[in-house]
């Protein structure tokens, strides 16, 4: 910056007389009174102090207090609400787990409702073919005859298929009926896949045996642990049982025991294989395959008068 042409005026200036410089030094004058007056006014006011600091409203201070009250009143409520709206999150998280909780327990059991409906729907196709096979047994004798293990072997499959987690279980089924010739043990008449060829030669004792119980008292008998001491159950000698439950229903038309014509037997590989809604089944089978034996049996003249004797019950 160029001072050359300022410093040249100043010299004019003082050329000239001088009297810039009287009337600069009378105008400072003047400025600092002035401002020296304004500063005894304000220290007069209380605006300032001595050091010419200014002063805060006494006022101030209580409007800042107040107003840090509503502040402080304003962050409260808002911790309060902030609270209950923690609780009603809570509360509705709460609502959410038992309705999470209620779906699914509703989906489980639509799941257990579709599954017993899909085995219900199964075990009423097994009953129809059970039924489809006896009658046409019924009906074309000389062709049952010929083919009578297979007819059975069919029929006491479809038994078998209705059992859940019948692989698991192993059911095995044998049928006895009254032996011709001796009064105090059934023989055998039919048996499922799965026996060995000793099955047939096995005579169960009307005394001591579960299908002996079954046909002395005309009553469904259910042993859920063959190894039960109190069960009726014949522990037969150099036995290589394969199972621990065994189910003996009786071949009868409702509570008559006249009409008794042998004993359904189904054993099971675990203890307690089977439950209620089972040996409904087998007793509902034991119902269908009940004429088939019966004609069977009066054919060969078994049981007198096609029923079974009364003396081998009581």
């Amino acid at each position: 910056m160029d001072f050359s042409g300022i410093l040249e005026f100043f010299e004019q200036l003082e050329a000239s007389g001088g009297w810039f410089y009287d009337f600069l030094s009378y105008f400072v004058a003047v400025g600092l009174v002035f401002l020296f007056i304004i500063y005894l006014l304000r220290l007069w006011r209380g605006e300032i102090n001595w050091l010419g600091q200014k002063i805060e409203d006494p006022n101030i201070p209580e409007l800042s207090l107040k107003e840090r009250e509503e502040l402080e009143s304003q962050i409260s409520k808002l911790i309060q609400e902030n609270e209950l709206l923690l609780k009603q999150v809570n509360k509705k998280d709460r609502m959410i787990q038992k309705l999470n909780k209620e779906i699914n327990e509703i989906k489980k059991l639509y799941i257990e409702l579709d599954e017993k409906y899909a085995d219900e729907t199964y075990t009423m196709s097994q009953i129809m073919y059970t039924a489809e096979e006896v009658a046409a047994a019924l009906v074309d004798e000389e062709n049952f005859l010929v083919n009578k293990d297979d007819i059975y072997d069919n029929v006491l499959d479809y038994l078998i298929n209705t059992l859940r987690d019948y692989r698991e279980k192993n059911p095995r089924i044998v049928i006895h009926i009254p032996h011709p010739e001796k009064e105090d043990v059934l023989v055998h008449y039919a048996h499922s896949g799965g026996h060995s060829h000793r099955i047939k030669e096995y005579e169960p004792p009307i005394y001591g045996s579960a299908a002996g119980r079954a046909w002395r008292n005309n009553e469904v008998y259910y042993i859920p642990d063959v190894e039960d001491s109190q069960a009726e159950y014949d522990r037969k000698m150099n036995s290589s049982k394969q199972y621990r439950s065994i189910l003996s229903v009786p071949l009868s038309i409702g509570q008559d025991k006249s009409t008794c014509i042998g004993v359904l037997s189904l054993t099971g590989k675990p203890v307690d294989a089977y439950e209620k809604i089972e040996i409904e089944r087998v007793v509902l089978f034991s119902k269908l395959l009940y004429p088939l034996i019966l004609m069977d049996i009066n054919r060969k003249g078994v049981i007198q008068d096609g029923f079974g004797s009364e003396k081998s019950k009581t």
